[in-house]
């Protein structure tokens, strides 16, 4: 069966692959306005028409919800292309290339296209760590909660907070330029 969206759906529950989900997401981001991981989660479910019993799927590997899963691979991703941008933590908005890509009417967005934007690259050539730390096989790293809060490993955060910090660092230090 296929939705009103375009994505089939079967009988058996399959929760789409976080590169099937990362075009739906963007869109969903259209919108323009700030959005939390879950808001994010809750409208691309909408959007593809995800029954309940689909949203309630487990990874394999572990008590991982699989939907989560792969929208937190989908949503850093597109971070990491620089098609979202995250004003704060867990707070996400489409960037000016996102609306760009968007005016563009892509059919599919996958890692290949992310290659060429931003520091995509860097990221996803990375040794194992960044990258394939997200994969939906290592469930342990990234889980959106029912609260909607993102656990991630102690290294992840570490991570995430270094990138926040140094990009307001530059922010400041960019403003104070202008004011001299």
């Amino acid at each position: 069966m296929t939705t009103g969206n375009g994505v089939q759906r079967e009988d058996k529950i399959n929760v789409p692959q976080f590169q099937t989900l990362m075009l739906p997401l963007l869109k969903v981001m259209g919108c323009g306005h700030e959005m939390t991981t879950i808001q994010i989660r809750d409208a691309v479910a909408d959007n593809l028409e995800m029954t309940a019993e689909a949203l309630r799927q487990h990874l394999p590997t572990g008590p991982q919800n699989a939907f989560n899963n792969q929208m937190g691979c989908a949503i850093t991703f597109l971070f990491k292309a620089g098609l979202l941008t995250r004003p704060r933590r867990g707070i996400y908005i489409i960037s000016e290339i996102g609306k760009q890509v968007l005016l563009e009417n892509p059919v599919e967005i996958d890692a290949e296209f992310l290659r060429s934007y931003g520091d995509f690259n860097k990221f996803y050539d990375s040794p194992r760590g960044e990258y394939e730390s997200l994969l939906p096989a290592d469930s342990a790293d990234k889980q959106l909660t029912e609260e909607g809060e993102i656990e991630v490993n102690p290294s992840q955060i570490h991570r995430q907070l270094r990138d926040e910090i140094l990009t307001k660092i530059i922010q400041v230090y960019h403003k104070n330029i202008k004011d001299i």
